[in-house]
């Protein structure tokens, strides 16, 4: 415990000055090395400080104590993914955050504070805790600092920065000789869903399957669930369907039975892109609909569900025109290149079949392919080797079928 912070806390707090504190007990010199923590001073010394801040050492102690109990549970809620009590231990926390301000117990605190804005995308507030952290870096010890690069990984990672992301993960299995225990399930995660990313599937699976094993028997079944979902995604990426088949339904029932809406909202989404791959187009037709009718309207979530069901629809025969009516009205004052690429495509349908082929070729493969949509740039190049084999123009049919095939997994 840093007993020179928590005098310099009570003697602010007591809006008292270096040398009204110091007076008849010890020197003003003095007294300014034991703020720093530069001198631990002898036990009558500080209790003689705090008895004249009417503080007793004995009960500063066990209240750090519960302070340090308290942080851990808010560590244990963020590794098991407890998004409830993990928002409660913080409100509490930060009723006490100028005193933790004073202890020992300063760092593990902001570092898991920026984990906790992550969790709940607060997108602002992780950016200002970044910045603070920076600052901080130089006071961290070994294990925090790979805390640190974790917890960098998973920031750029949401912001879509996925090299930036791989920067940071690389570093992890380099920068501590070994890792922490506690963290190891969410290493593996994290590189996991990096690999996905960057389309390395194989050795993705390779550490999502040890981050299942390690939620598995760590008896982490949020996590372990999470860990599952990126499984099945990865191995609906290879093309490995019947494996993932069985993953989705698992998943579908737990995620249900435990009450993780958004995680359930994920596998029925995934699920139906597999489904669309296996052409059982009416069975994602049925989970494509429930997310249209469950999903809140203002999220990007909502119109990637709306460009599969008008997909979808199209394919079984329904009804399709209202779901671009309201992708369009979503998408009015949207800067988004990918939702307005899709409606085109989608009102292109209704028209001349060679300018949709034709826009399809000069406009939506060139954009899928250059901002990583692998399975939209997948789908279009099977469509345009189709069509030009039709038209015996066998090196762009050659062409386009070379991509469809070597990004398949």
């Amino acid at each position: 415990m840093n007993i020179g912070s928590v005098i310099k806390y009570y003697r602010s707090k007591n809006k008292l000055t270096q040398s009204q504190l110091a007076d008849g007990i010890c020197s003003i010199s003095h007294l300014s090395k034991i703020e720093s923590n530069t001198y631990t001073p002898h036990e009558s010394t500080i209790e003689a400080l705090l008895l004249k801040m009417g503080v007793q050492w004995k009960k500063e102690v066990a209240k750090r104590n519960q302070l340090e109990q308290k942080l851990n549970d808010f560590i244990a809620c963020a590794l098991h993914y407890d998004l409830e009590q993990m928002k409660e231990r913080y409100q509490e926390l930060e009723l006490d955050d100028g005193y933790i301000q004073s202890t020992d117990l300063v760092n593990q605190y902001e570092l898991y504070k920026f984990r906790y804005y992550l969790h709940v995308d607060d997108q602002s507030l992780a950016e200002r805790q970044k910045e603070m952290l920076q600052r901080l870096k130089n006071s961290f010890s070994e294990a925090e600092s790979w805390m640190h690069h974790l917890f960098l990984s998973q920031y750029y990672a949401k912001g879509d920065n996925k090299e930036r992301a791989m920067e940071y993960a690389d570093l992890l299995e380099s920068g501590i000789r070994s890792i922490p225990q506690k963290f190891e399930g969410e290493l593996y995660y994290q590189k996991a869903r990096l690999l996905v990313m960057h389309e390395q599937y194989e050795l993705s699976a390779h550490y999502t399957e040890r981050a299942v094993q390690y939620f598995r028997l760590n008896y982490n079944y949020i996590r372990l669930l999470h860990a599952q979902l990126l499984l099945a995604i990865n191995y609906t990426r290879r093309n490995l369907l019947m494996q993932a088949t069985g993953i989705f339904e698992v998943l579908k029932r737990n995620s249900r039975l435990t009450d993780q809406k958004d995680l359930y909202n994920q596998t029925l989404y995934n699920f139906a892109e597999l489904l669309i791959m296996r052409e059982e187009h009416h069975q994602a037709y049925s989970f494509l609909t429930e997310l249209h009718g469950t999903l809140p309207k203002d999220t990007y979530f909502y119109k990637a569900v709306l460009v599969s069901l008008i997909e979808t629809a199209v394919e079984i025969g329904a009804d399709a025109w209202s779901y671009v009516q309201e992708l369009r009205e979503l998408s009015a004052d949207s800067q988004d290149e990918y939702f307005l690429l899709y409606l085109n495509y989608f009102e292109k349908q209704n028209f001349s079949q060679p300018d949709l082929l034709a826009y399809s070729e000069d406009k939506m493969f060139p954009f899928f392919r250059k901002n990583g949509y692998i399975r939209e740039s997948k789908k279009i190049a099977l469509e345009l080797s189709r069509h030009f084999q039709q038209e015996k123009q066998w090196e762009k049919a050659m062409y386009y079928q070379s991509y469809y095939d070597r990004n398949g997994g």
